[in-house]
């Protein structure tokens, strides 16, 4: 149903249609007019030969005039009954009757007017029409004509009223008036009847014309509709779409330049497409995000690098925006002008991500600005980075010249005599071992770091039970404070194994690698409880992960530092942790074996209340070890 309404609604509106109706309304009021010119013609001749017909002869107006004149009223009007007589034989006269000057009828043709003679005429006998002419006929000397249609008999009559004058022009001579009635209804009948063959006649040109016009309309709309349909394929992208016209009017010539623009656009657009394809590919594998903006700092175009830089799910959520709002420059003082001015560009920092911002100016032939192509790049991991190097050489230095200093402090005390002394020279001697032990144990940490950011150190990798492994590096530790060998070897500590030790799950890793990385958290947890306490070791299973963790009741971490704990060199409290020996990397070594066995490590912690550090690493589907700590 809406199909059929839709293709009329679009008959309707089309040239088509159109053309055809205008062709068929100008056929139309053509034949209408000349139908009209021939029907009143001859309506006009029809009325005026009754006109002619409906006349008194001059010998029957000149006896009815003497007969008007005669005293003896009884006797004139048997002549003027007699004198009217010889009108009869017309089929078109009604009422023929003679009124005096008294207005009172004298004689009739008709056999109902006899009845009426010497009687004064009224409207009830011939109407008030009629009788104001007579009436005017008899005062005025003027014949009066009218026509009308009879309400009773519904039949249409022309009244001919006239003076009869026994001096003609004298109105004063006015002896009577004739009054003859005669009904039209033959003449407009005829009329009728020539009009409906006429409108019969003019249906069959007229349909015919209806056709040969929609015939012609069609011809003329064909190539059109062609064109039109061909123009709607090439809005669409379909340039393969050619038109068949042949002709060479100005439809035809039309036709060859649509075929030559569609060749045209089919080109430019393949040359677009192909740059546009260019375009896109560059800015869609560039690491850098570039946006396009106009003169304003409204953003046309954005790529994806971009979009991952500033956090942005879609396009259109930045598209139409202004860079000012999206990259915070007003909150940095940072105009648009001194975007489009500055060289080496700025560096803003929208959502904690630190970007270095340099715009290129889009200038036109004219030499007009009409935008910019701005640069995004993600300077946070070379600033951190440059930072994090400054950091390292000044930590390296430091951590490097206390323990030198020390050596060479005592060295030269020993030089200056202490050397005699035994006690004092073994004593020196000890602590300058263990300061270049210190030393030894940091270089090879930076050593085993530098390998590990170079790609450089392998993991010897196998299928391990891990609840074994564990029960081994903690058996280790159980014997060591029986031996009582800890740094706090004055206090009490008790490793406690809150997981089932004869359940068995497997995990990927470098045995030796990841030993190190518990003895380190390990170590921690003991360095971190001077006070002596429980240790509690966890294990627990995921879906696809083993997570360690490692729980001390120690002086904990404030929650600023806990970020930077697997930081190199970093420490929390510097002083204890150099006088405890350690070196600031074990935590940042042990990072980077985690993630190399793809695992994660973090930590939670409260200060006075303990520390617990969570290791999680990718679980082994195997029922059998290849490395068994028994």
């Amino acid at each position: 149903m809406n199909n059929l309404s839709n293709f009329i609604s679009r008959f309707f509106r089309s040239v088509h249609f159109k053309i055809a109706l205008i062709f068929t309304v100008i056929t139309l009021i053509t034949l209408g007019l000349v139908g009209a010119f021939f029907v009143n013609q001859y309506s006009s001749q029809l009325i005026q030969s009754f006109d002619d017909r409906v006349t008194v002869p001059s010998t029957i107006k000149s006896q009815l005039i003497s007969d008007l004149q005669n005293s003896n009223k009884k006797a004139a009007n048997q002549d003027i009954n007699q004198a009217l007589s010889t009108l009869g034989g017309s089929t078109d006269q009604d009422y023929v009757y003679v009124v005096d000057k008294s207005g009172v009828i004298r004689g009739s043709l008709t056999v109902e007017m006899k009845q009426l003679v010497g009687q004064q005429i009224d409207s009830s006998i011939s109407g008030k029409k009629v009788q104001s002419n007579i009436y005017h006929a008899l005062s005025s000397s003027k014949d009066y004509v009218r026509r009308f249609r009879s309400k009773s008999l519904g039949r249409r009559y022309e009244t001919l009223t006239i003076p009869l004058e026994s001096k003609p022009g004298d109105r004063s001579s006015t002896v009577g008036v004739f009054v003859y009635t005669a009904s039209m209804e033959s003449i407009y009948e005829s009329i009728a009847n020539i009009t409906n063959m006429f409108v019969g006649a003019l249906f069959i040109p007229l349909l015919m014309a209806i056709m040969i016009g929609f015939w012609m309309v069609h011809l003329l709309t064909r190539p059109i509709t062609e064109l039109a349909e061909q123009t709607e394929q090439i809005t669409k992208g379909n340039y393969s779409i050619k038109n068949s016209i042949k002709s060479k009017d100005e439809i035809g010539i039309l036709a060859t330049q649509i075929n030559d623009l569609s060749d045209t656009i089919a080109s430019e657009t393949a040359t677009s497409n192909m740059e546009s394809d260019r375009l896109n590919s560059l800015l869609s594998n560039m690491t850098d995000g570039v946006l396009a903006i106009t003169r304003d700092g409204t953003i046309t175009v954005i790529n994806q690098a971009a979009l991952d830089l500033l956090h942005i799910p879609r396009t259109d959520k930045a598209v139409g925006k202004n860079i000012s709002d999206l990259l915070k420059l007003v909150d940095k003082k940072i105009t648009l002008r001194k975007l489009f001015q500055s060289i080496r560009g700025f560096v803003v920092e929208p959502d904690g991500v630190t970007l270095n911002v340099v715009a290129s100016l889009v200038r036109r032939q004219s030499g007009f600005i009409s935008g910019a192509v701005v640069v995004l790049r993600d300077v946070t991991r070379q600033l951190k980075l440059e930072n994090d190097q400054k950091n390292f050489v000044s930590n390296v230095s430091h951590e490097l010249r206390t323990p030198l200093t020390s050596v060479n402090s005592y060295i030269e005390t020993l030089q200056e005599g202490a050397l005699t002394q035994r006690k004092i020279a073994r004593e020196f001697l000890g602590v300058a071992h263990d300061e270049t032990q210190r030393m030894i144990h940091m270089i090879n940490d930076l050593l085993e770091l530098s390998r590990m950011d170079q790609g450089r150190t392998k993991m010897d990798t196998e299928a391990v039970n891990f609840t074994k492994f564990i029960n081994y590096v903690l058996d280790r530790f159980d014997v060591m404070f029986k031996q009582g060998h800890s740094m706090h070897s004055d206090n009490h500590y008790k490793i406690i194994r809150n997981y089932d030790q004869k359940k068995s799950c497997y995990v990927e890793i470098d045995s030796d690698k990841f030993m190190q990385v518990v003895d380190n958290v390990i170590n921690n947890a003991i360095n971190y409880s001077p006070d002596g306490g429980n240790i509690k070791i966890g294990i627990n299973e995921t879906d696809d992960s083993i997570i360690l963790s490692i729980k001390d009741h120690g002086l904990g971490i404030p929650k600023k530092d806990l970020e930077n704990v697997f930081t190199r060199f970093y420490r929390v409290d510097k002083s204890r942790a150099r006088k405890q020996g350690g070196t600031g990397l074990g935590l940042a070594i042990s990072k980077e074996v985690v993630e190399a066995l793809h695992g994660k490590i973090r930590v939670e912690s409260t200060v006075n209340v303990g520390t617990t550090f969570f290791i999680s690493l990718p679980k082994v589907d195997t029922s059998s070890s290849r490395f068994d700590f028994s």
